[in-house]
């Protein structure tokens, strides 16, 4: 009698969503017909892991496999695709795909709920950028500040997307990406309510976020990244979210101090 396979977890470097994945259905969800895609299944989620930090190894092969999957869409388990990688400044223990544009974007709250504030990092071509903070609100959440942060890389995105440039977001609240991503297609088909009939929370900043990752999703990779680990743009991002919230500066406005990293990571509460 045969051995019975165990699950596999799918690792996806670069594709509509990047992160780790428990079935081949969602993996080609991100992947299918995404340029450029990379991704490859492993046997535990600690390898999937592992191998996400590190990244793809070495350059792809000189064209994409044609077999398909057992569903017949045209996409392969383990593809990969053309192009070598090279890490991006600032991004360790993330993808090795380099985008021209990089975007971190984080939310504050202190108490939750109470004032937050969102901040964002911008990073051309592996070079820090710009700084963006505000949209404090005394009466915010830790959700509200994150969806607000998402909401406001999406509209930089669209902008860099129709110049012709490669943009990647990165986003340390699985909240946020998951009720962008994958929840509000239902939350719409059902007139904005939840699976049991209740409203969801927050549809003032859901319903125009979701609109405007569904015009962009085929052009721009959302990237989860571990908040408060190190990574310097989610730190830079998390401190002008902060700086914002503290602040009470209720635009979203271009941060005009010091971009020296050391400097900005030292900006603290009160």
């Amino acid at each position: 009698m045969a051995a019975r396979k165990g699950p596999k977890f799918y690792v996806v470097w670069v594709g509509r969503q990047t992160g780790i994945f428990s079935t081949w259905d969602e993996c080609n969800r991100q992947v299918k017909g995404y340029p450029k895609a990379r991704y490859k299944s492993y046997p535990s989620r600690e390898e999937a892991e592992g191998a996400f930090a590190e990244g793809p190894r070495g350059p792809a092969p000189a064209k994409q496999p044609k077999a398909s999957d057992k569903a017949g869409s045209g996409a392969s388990e383990g593809g990969t695709t053309r192009r070598p990688t090279s890490r991006a400044r600032g991004t360790p223990g993330e993808p090795a795909q380099r985008f021209d544009i990089e975007i971190y974007c984080d939310g504050a709250c202190e108490p939750n709920p109470g004032d937050a504030g969102s901040g964002m990092a911008i990073y051309r071509q592996g070079a820090l950028a710009e700084l963006w903070y505000g949209l404090h609100t005394s009466r915010g959440t830790n959700n509200t500040a994150e969806l607000n942060a998402f909401l406001q890389a999406l509209q930089v995105a669209r902008d860099e997307v129709a110049k012709g440039a490669s943009v990647r977001i990165h986003c340390d609240s699985t909240y946020t990406i998951n009720a962008i991503t994958k929840w509000a297609g239902g939350w719409k088909k059902r007139g904005w309510k939840k699976a049991d009939g209740g409203p969801i929370k927050n549809p003032e900043i859901i319903q125009p976020t979701h609109e405007l990752y569904e015009s962009l999703k085929s052009a721009v990779t959302i990237a989860h990244v571990k908040g408060h680990a190190g990574v310097e743009g989610n730190e830079l991002a998390d401190r002008m979210a902060m700086y914002g919230a503290d602040q009470r500066e209720v635009e979203f406005t271009l941060y005009r101090g010091s971009y020296r990293v050391a400097e900005v990571l030292k900006l603290k509460r009160g």
